[in-house]
Formats: C-alpha cells, structure tokens, sequence
C-alpha cells in the first residue's frame, strides 16, 4: 500500500464524520481508559427451613457466606472512532453449609462469576460493528418458592451498513443456558443459535419497505437425557404505502414464511393486505384479506379470512361501525366456513359533574363444518396462563393423556404436577399454571393434544353486548355495567357439540380520592359450559408523610362460586401486600414488605406468606443492607416454613 493511501485510511478511522479529525479530548493512543469503576462486598446469612408432606419431614439449617469483587471500565484501542470497548467482571466465591435433620449434611463452596465484553467498531462510520460476550453464574429464588442456579454463556455481535440506499443490520447471538432446581434437581438446558438480517428502505416520503430474515436453533435436553431440537426459519416481508395529499388510501402488506423442522416439523406462509380508505362526511373504510398455508404432521390446513368494516364518526361523541367478516378453512379431515355480520357504537355524554358512556353492539355468527366423526390433532393451540382466570381447552372431548404442554420454540416440554395440572371440567379440560414451575403469570404457552371431532353441523349464532358507565368527579368515581347474551338458532346436528349459551351480567364501583382507592365488582355468568357466580373486592392505600414515611397497601379478594357440577369446588383468591418505608436519617432507611396470598379450589390449594424487614445505610461510598426474611408456604398439603437473616455490606468506588 502507498503512502498516501494509507494516511487517507487512518484519516478515514479516526474522523468523525468524512473530514478531517476534530480537535478532541480522546487522543490517538494504543490504549486509553476513559472511566472505571466497581465495588468490593461481602454478604452473608442463616436460613431455618422446615418442609413437611406426606412422605417426607426435613429441618435444614443453612449458613452461608460470600466476598467479592466486580470492576467496570470504557476503554478504547487507538481511537474511539475505531474501538469502543465496555468491560465487566466479577468474581464472587460462596460457601454454604447445610445441616439436615432427616439426611446427610451438605457442604459446599459455590462461585457466582460475571464477565462481560462489548466491543464497538467505527462508531461515527457508516460501517458499524459491535461484538458482546458475556458469561454469569448466579443463584436466586423463583417466587420465592424454588431456588435455582442459573449458568449462562452468550456470545453475539452486530453489524450495521448505513446508507441512503438500503440500510442493513446483521445479528448473531450463540447462547447456552443451564438452569438447576436446587430441591428438585431438575435441569433445563438450553442452546440457541439465533441470526437475523434486517433490510428497509422507503422510496418516497409516503411509504416504508422492510424485508427481515432470521435463522434459529432451539435445542433443550431435560433431566431425562430427553434431547430435543428445532431449527426455524423465518423470512419476512413488510410494506407500507400511503396515497393522496392527506393520505387517504393506505395500502399494508405482510408476507412471510415460517418453516420449522426438527424435533417438530412446521411451516406457515402467510400473506396479508390491508386498505384504509378516507371517505367523505367522516366514513372510514377498510378492507383485509389473509391468507394462510399451514403444514404439520399428518395434517394441512388452508385458511382465507376477509374482514371489512366501514366506520363512522359524528362529531366527537357518537362513533358507529358496520362490519362484515367471513373465513374458509380447509383442513386434511374437515373443512369449516365462517361468517360473522353485526355492527355497534360507542356514545359520550357529558353530563354534570362526569360522562356518560354508552356502548352497544350485536353480531350475527354462522358457522359450517363438514367432516367424519374421527380423531384430530390440534397442534400449537395457543393459551395465556394466568392465576386469576379460567382457563378452559377451546375442545371438548379431548384426549387427557395426549396433552402436550411446551414453550414457543417446542423445545421446552412443561411437566404436569410440576408446571401445571388438567383439570376435568365435564366434558372441557380446564388448565392451571403451578405456582414456582417454569410457566410464570401470564405466561403464554402451546398445547399439542388430539380431540373427538364431531361428525357435520351448522348452526347460527347472536351476540349481543351492552356497557354503561358513568364517571363523576374528573373520574374519580365510576360505575359501570356489562350485559352480553348468546344464543343460538338454525340448528343442525349439533348434538354432538358443546354450544355456549350464556348471559353474562358484570356490575362495578370504582372510586379514588387521593390517598385511598378501591371498588367491588360482581359478575352472574349463566352459562350451558361453564356458569359461575364472581365477587371481588380491591383496595389500594398509598401515602408519604413529609419525606420520612412511605406507606402502601393493596388488597384483592377474587370469589368465584361454580355452578356447574354439585362436587365442583368454589375458587377463591385473596391477595394482601403491604410496604412501609421509614427514612432515618439521610440515605439510611429501613423498609417493610409484606405478602399474604391464599387460594383455594379442585387443584390449587394454596397458603403462601412472605416477608422481609430490611436496612439500608450508605455512609460516603459504603452500602449496607441487613434484614430478615420469612416465608411460610403450604401448596396442596406439602408444607414450607423458612426463616432467614442476612448481611450485605458493599465498597464502591
């Protein structure tokens, strides 16, 4: 390389933009430290822990120590328009002992460890690479009820090319994690290779083009040596394309391809237009067309969907809607027409002092199903998990030994007894999460079972809804009420299936003033599958006393009274926290948590109390924290009490 050239390229690493190098406070040098920081601890506790069921009596008294050190530092090599790097570690030996009543004593030295790197190239350059690598060891409680070890190995990196033309963002990211049940001695291994290119562009000021592909691997093996293994790959294409001075046509597109094989073998493509036209006199109206190709194992489905709607908007209080909606499905052993026809509005009054809210809408549902009385795979139906709420099986009939429960990628299998439980519910299947199992609240999960398919059928179906509220005070009260019917007409050789009649009737009071808030609702759900009558009650108090007192309190009780079966169990839900936070001096406080929570129900018996007085001082860099804690458990009759101490006391600098 010439001179000239190779002055022109080092002129081209270190400028911040295409000129020449600015004056600038980061020098040329090999290596420079631009700031550091970190913090010496150490911590310590004693943990009494009594666990009684059936089978099993065990007392354990644990001691625990730990030190340590973790150090932080920006640096830069040669330049910082050439490398930027962040640099983290920690190093943190434990030792624990364990002393049992009912085995032998335990004794070990564990090592929490933290590295991190992120590197960063020609930040200022239209060339931008980034490279992080990061490893932790670490221990902690899952809501508060199982302790686990987590190791985790990430290695990734970026690149992104900016230009007028077509900007491109590449990612990478290699990732293995290994996730102990310390009681149970269950493992979760997972290793995930994961790549996605990102391309977008717009040609004009009114539309955006976006194209995006991604390659991953999803591989876990459980406690059993049960390896599984999915590779998914995902193309997508996106664009966005607005007409007219005020951009009165608006034109969406979706198209992408999902192709899975592995342990699971899946593949949907997917395509999707939507228009938006602006009409005269305040109309909208928009149109959709969706198209899905879905292939799984022993099984193909085709799907076309058509929603439209046209919607009005009388001055600022009275919006209307007329829609009309209509899907076909062909699948390998049936096939099913849909439509769905209604309208509905949504009316604002103002009124003395508060609104008036009216809303009211009716449907026409009809449906068509053709198809022998065999046995169908569902694959891949997916549900929300939350500790409040009925779950129900959208099938009745089902398989209950062909229940498969996993996470998205299918590679996490969830054990029953230890991450859920069926629950038989006449002829539906009502699902539960188990609280401490790797399902969290509200997590979202995907079930592969086989039903009973009924044999042809058809049937038309109304839907009305109708709410009212009315808020007062600048909304600081409300009352509202919900009234929905179903019925259903037009029957043919329906008695094979499970139709859902219902009247559904929801009254409520909500008021907040300040300090203090809460309210009550009711619900009487009458209905032919599953009819419960619901009460629930909530409190919230929250107050601060000149900067030296914080105090807040929240209490739900959640009653639902099952109608259904005479041996059905009611399902009750009581929930109590409470913290309260004294400030001592200036940055030493002491704080209060508390919580109490107790359900009850076929399956889901639970007495769960937490709490935790804790100690906080900072004396110039000095960190101290000390407490107690307590919890006290007792989940369908297997029984915890643990009682705990601690100390923390960390340097930083």
């Amino acid at each position: 390389m010439k001179a000239k050239h190779f002055i022109l390229f080092i002129i081209y690493l270190f400028a911040p933009g295409f000129g020449f190098a600015q004056k600038s406070p980061d020098s040329f040098r090999l290596f420079g430290i631009r700031a550091y920081s970190g913090e010496l601890s150490f911590k310590g506790f004693y943990r009494n822990r009594e666990q009684s069921g059936e089978r099993i009596v065990e007392k354990q008294q644990s001691y625990y120590y730990a030190g340590g050190i973790m150090l932080n530092a920006s640096t830069y090599l040669l330049h910082p328009n050439f490398c930027e790097l962040e640099l983290g570690a920690g190093y943190m030996p434990e030792s624990n002992r364990d002393n049992f009543m009912a085995s032998p004593d335990q004794s070990e030295v564990r090592t929490v460890k933290k590295l991190n790197l992120i590197a960063s190239f020609f930040n200022r350059k239209k060339i931008n690479v980034v490279g992080t690598a990061n490893f932790d060891e670490s221990y902690a409680k899952r809501e508060n009820l199982t302790d686990i070890k987590t190791t985790n190995k990430y290695l990734g990196g970026s690149l992104v090319y900016s230009n007028k033309y077509i900007p491109v963002t590449l990612d990478f990211y290699r990732r293995k994690l290994v996730q102990t049940e310390i009681q149970t001695h269950r493992v979760l291994n997972i290793d995930q290779t994961h790549f996605e290119g990102r391309a977008e562009q717009s040609f004009t000021a009114n539309d955006r083009q976006l194209l995006t592909y991604s390659h991953k691997i999803n591989s876990n093996m459980n406690e059993n040596n049960f390896f599984m293994t999915n590779t998914i790959d995902d193309v997508n294409f996106t664009s966005n394309i607005s007409l007219g001075p005020k951009k009165i046509f608006t034109f969406n597109t979706t198209v992408s391809n999902i192709y899975q094989h592995g342990s699971t073998y899946f593949n949907r493509f997917q395509a999707m237009e939507n228009l938006f036209i602006k009409l005269p006199a305040n109309f909208v109206f928009s149109t959709n067309f969706s198209y899905y190709n879905i292939n799984q194992p022993l099984s193909k489905l085709i799907q076309n969907t058509s929603l439209n709607s046209l919607n009005h908007k009388l001055f600022k209080s009275l919006n209307s809607r007329f829609f009309f909606e209509y899907s076909s499905i062909n699948h390998t052993v049936y096939s099913e027409y849909n439509s769905k026809t209604g309208f509905d509005f949504n009316y604002t009054k103002k009124i003395p002092w508060g609104e008036l809210h009216l809303s009211y809408g009716y449907f026409r549902y009809h449906q068509k199903y053709l198809s022998d009385s065999i046995r169908l795979n569902v694959v891949n139906e997916e549900y929300t998990l939350n500790d409040s709420k009925i779950v129900l099986l959208r099938r009745p009939y089902i398989n209950l030994p062909s229940v498969v429960v996993k996470d998205v990628t299918g590679t996490i299998i969830y054990q029953i007894g230890l991450d859920y439980i069926l629950i038989e519910s006449g002829k539906y299947i009502e699902i539960r999460r188990i609280p401490s199992g790797l399902i969290p609240n509200d997590g979202i999960v995907y079930l592969d079972y086989t039903a009973k398919l009924p044999s042809s059928y058809k049937y038309d179906a109304d839907n009305h809804a109708f709410a009212a509220n009315v808020t007062l005070m600048k909304g600081r009260v409300e009352v509202y009420y919900r009234l929905s019917l179903q019925n259903y007409r037009n029957l043919e050789n329906t008695d094979f299936i499970t139709l859902n009649y219902f009247t559904q009737n929801v009254i409520g009071f909500r008021a907040g003033f300040g300090l203090l808030s809460g309210g009550a609702e009711y619900e009487d759900y009458k209905s032919t599958i599953l009819p419960y009558h619901m009460a629930r009650f909530y409190i919230n108090l929250q107050k601060s006393f000149r900067n030296k007192w914080l105090l807040a309190l929240n209490g739900n009780m959640q009653n639902y009274t099952m109608l259904n079966e005479p041996e059905a169990r009611n399902q009750r839900y009581t929930d109590v926290s409470g913290k309260a936070e004294y400030n001592i001096i200036k940055q030493t406080k002491v704080n209060l948590e508390v919580m109490y929570r107790k359900q009850s129900g076929r399956g889901i018996d639970l007495d769960l109390l937490t709490a935790r007085l804790e100690l906080t001082s900072v004396i110039y860099q000095l960190y101290v924290t000390a407490g107690v804690e307590v919890y006290r458990r007792n989940y369908i009759g297997d029984k915890i009490n643990f009682k705990g101490t601690y100390i923390q006391i960390l340097r930083k600098f």
